[in-house]
């Protein structure tokens, strides 16, 4: 038992491994001109170490670097700025400038924007920071230059995050004598989807917004992605963290590129068509020569094979979509030549055999999509490769442990995460010593 749970805690330590965490804060402060909530804000900067903060209801007219400072401390940054009208309102973007380079800043009614790139990708970004107002017609106003705003970027990596001030049901509002108005949520909702935008589903708990009272309470903060972001940063998780000063929590988007070890085994659909690969695997499996116990056997020819079936995979149903692109300007070419000559035998047969291969591959593509987004793809009716991704993102963000609840308390982060699980199996399959009555001493009637 001792070596089996060995064996398991090797295992899991191999999901270890973490790669860079591109992180985005949005937090309604309700207001940082007094060195508390600063101080409250400076602390969250530096336990999650975020590449942009986006603050609502700064509550300041102006902000200056000493401002920024007292909220991002002396690491290096930049910012920008919407003032508040008033003792009320007012946006804040602040960012680490060794990450991520901004390139413009503008601003609309309630809406500060920030146009950049990530340092080390490269890849262009624009990020929206929000802070609805809370009556009708106001709300209803700002959904339409956010809906013409995201129609102007849509080929953009787009976020749009914030204080909406608004639910997308009735499941997202709990509370004693609270007034639900439908018509609102219709608009909202409405807006979210003519924007084709992706609202990511909350972990840590279900509301963003709490009255104070035990009762009343919201969730009015959220991040909304486009779909060409879901494609770039596919496993994005948000969670909502412990509220403090503010009566809203801050939120969190990670686009984690965490590794968590070697995936488990899978084979594709599309692989049994290919001529040759039931060969393939029954050749290789049986020059395995490993030795040992069944299921250790099993666990290492398992291990070999799939580093085999990588390189087969490459080989034969890598790059397909490339691959197609090749047929297809090689069966334009011989089109072209057959409309002023006719073409040479040889080049016949390689017309014919063409077509045979783009219908066999772009059969093989469609397989793959099939598989790997869980859907029938001719009951959805639609081809398009960009929706398939979505889906893929889609489970990805559902399958992924962000969070656990160890005796109460909440853990996050590969390290932590992989520590808590490899600690309640050990504790569980550990042999214990225990005093158990024996048989010494006893005198027993001899035969």
């Amino acid at each position: 038992m001792v070596e089996d749970v060995k064996l398991l805690e090797g295992c899991v330590c191999a999901l270890g491994g973490s790669g860079v965490h591109m992180k985005i804060i949005s937090y309604n402060a309700r207001g940082v001109g007094g060195f508390e909530k600063r101080n409250e804000v400076r602390k969250l900067v530096g336990e999650k170490k975020p590449f942009v903060l986006c603050l609502q209801e700064s509550k300041l007219s102006v902000v200056d670097d000493v401002i920024v400072k007292s909220l991002w401390g002396s690491s290096s940054s930049g910012y920008s700025f919407q003032p508040s009208l008033g003792a009320s309102g007012g946006l804040v973007i602040v960012w680490d400038t060794d990450c991520v380079e901004v390139l413009s800043s503008s601003s609309f009614a309630h809406v500060l924007v920030i146009r950049g790139r990530v340092v080390q990708t490269g890849q262009d970004f624009v990020i929206a920071n929000v802070y609805s107002p809370c009556d009708s017609v106001g709300k209803q106003l700002l959904w339409e230059r956010l809906l013409l705003f995201a129609q102007n970027n849509t080929t953009a990596n787009l976020c749009i995050c914030g204080d909406f001030n608004s639910v997308r049901s009735m499941e997202e509002r709990k509370g004693r004598g609270t007034v639900f108005r439908q018509n609102d949520t219709d608009i909202f909702n409405r807006f979210i989807d003519d924007s084709l935008l992706v609202d990511l589903p909350i972990c840590g708990r279900l509301f963003t917004w709490y009255r104070g009272d035990g009762y009343v309470m919201s969730r009015l903060d959220r991040f909304l992605l486009s779909v060409n972001w879901c494609s770039a940063w596919p496993n994005c998780i948000q969670v909502a963290h412990q509220r403090g000063l503010s009566d809203h929590v801050p939120l969190v988007v990670s686009m984690a590129a965490d590794n968590w070890g070697p995936r488990p085994f899978r084979m594709l659909k599309c692989w049994a068509d290919f001529p040759g690969y039931s060969q393939f695997v029954r050749d290789n499996w049986t020059s395995f020569n490993v030795e040992g116990w069944g299921a250790f056997v099993l666990k290492e020819k398992l291990k070999l094979i799939k580093t085999k079936l990588k390189d087969w995979h490459r080989q034969h149903s890598k790059n397909l979509e490339s691959r197609c692109t090749l047929v297809k300007e090689r069966m334009s070419i011989l089109d072209t030549k057959g409309e002023w000559s006719d073409l040479l035998e040889e080049e016949v047969s390689e017309l014919v055999d063409l077509s045979y291969s783009l219908h066999s591959m772009s059969r093989t593509q469609t397989s793959v999509c099939w598989q790997q987004a869980r859907l029938k793809w001719l009951q959805e009716g639609d081809a398009n490769t960009n929706f398939f991704h979505g889906v893929m993102s889609s489970r990805r963000r559902h399958n992924a442990i962000q969070l656990l609840q160890v005796n109460g308390v909440q853990v996050e982060g590969v390290e932590n995460i992989r520590e808590a699980v490899v600690h309640h199996f050990s504790s569980h399959y550990k042999a214990t010593n225990e005093v158990r009555p024996g048989v010494e001493g006893l005198r027993f009637r001899q035969l």
